[in-house]
């Protein structure tokens, strides 16, 4: 059967070859095999009058399952949570260490529905609104509770903690932790933060320092373990800003601990089985 498409040729052939990876990532064999052992729902949930949507993830016929709110990067619908993408990243971390995750989408990934994703501002309260969903899944342990936060994922994850989400532990990778340092080595990110942020063209210096944890981690839980994870060669947020938080949580007395991986971008691919080796190892310690 022939592609009927009325665009170029050269797009026929991207699209087979995206479909020849994804049957490379999506083998029917492990597909079947999650379908069993894998419990994965979509969830919508209501926040003041924002809709937000996300994903539960879970081993299949577990209980009493420690709890891991993981909270993505990117910006709107740009590196939203879709089915594709909890599958690759989401099922194996359920499966293997025996956890219950809620991933997030926050608000404003559909222009059409209510709530705009403000990088940092009301969509902090999508994170403060998960464990209110905790009872709705049998399988989970609220009293265990881990904090992943990658990329914007970091401000969030600190924003909310700022904001009184409890958590054992904390686990930051490549974390957005100072707006202002980080737009100097990467000028472009203003675009988003003059879409998203509100008043920030007429408080630019104050709304960023409102989101970057380095200037007020003094506000947060000291009883809250927190990692630092970075690698060494990200462009697009630079390890700085995890070293310059890592030398904050010193003067302010937190439990912490800086891993730089030598040769390492923004992305986690490359290493992320020892990333999430370690990142399971610190929540495990501090699961009572």
């Amino acid at each position: 059967m022939k592609l009927i498409s009325g665009g170029s040729s050269k797009k026929a052939e991207d699209f087979e070859e995206r479909l020849k990876r994804n049957k490379s990532f999506y083998k029917k064999e492990d597909f079947e095999r999650y379908q069993k052992t894998i419990d994965c729902k979509g969830i919508v949930y209501k926040v003041d009058d924002a809709i937000v949507n996300g994903f539960y993830v879970a081993p299949a016929d577990k209980s009493d399952l420690p709890v891991v709110i993981y909270n993505r990067g990117g910006n709107g619908a740009y590196g939203m949570w879709m089915f594709g993408r909890v599958y690759m990243r989401l099922f194996d971390l359920a499966k293997e260490h025996n956890v219950a995750i809620f991933a997030t989408n926050y608000r404003g990934i559909f222009p059409k529905l209510p709530g705009k994703d403000e990088f940092g501002g009301e969509d902090v309260k999508d994170v403060l609104a998960l464990p209110q969903l905790f009872d709705e899944f049998p399988a989970v342990n609220p009293e265990k509770v881990g904090l992943y936060g990658a990329s914007r994922g970091g401000m969030q994850s600190m924003l909310a903690l700022k904001q009184g989400l409890k958590a054992d532990s904390v686990v930051l990778y490549a974390g957005n932790l100072d707006l202002q340092q980080g737009l100097k080595r990467r000028p472009e990110m203003e675009q988003v933060y003059k879409a998203r942020i509100p008043n920030y063209e007429e408080n630019k210096e104050t709304e960023l320092k409102k989101r970057s944890a380095v200037y007020w981690v003094d506000e947060i839980d000291k009883s809250i373990p927190i990692l630092l994870i970075h690698g060494d060669a990200d462009k697009k947020v630079h390890v700085e800003q995890s070293i310059a938080l890592d030398k904050a949580l010193e003067k302010e007395g937190f439990k912490h601990k800086l891993s730089i991986y030598e040769g390492l971008g923004h992305q986690s691919a490359p290493k992320r089985k020892e990333i999430t080796a370690e990142m399971m190892l610190w929540f495990k310690q501090h699961w009572n």
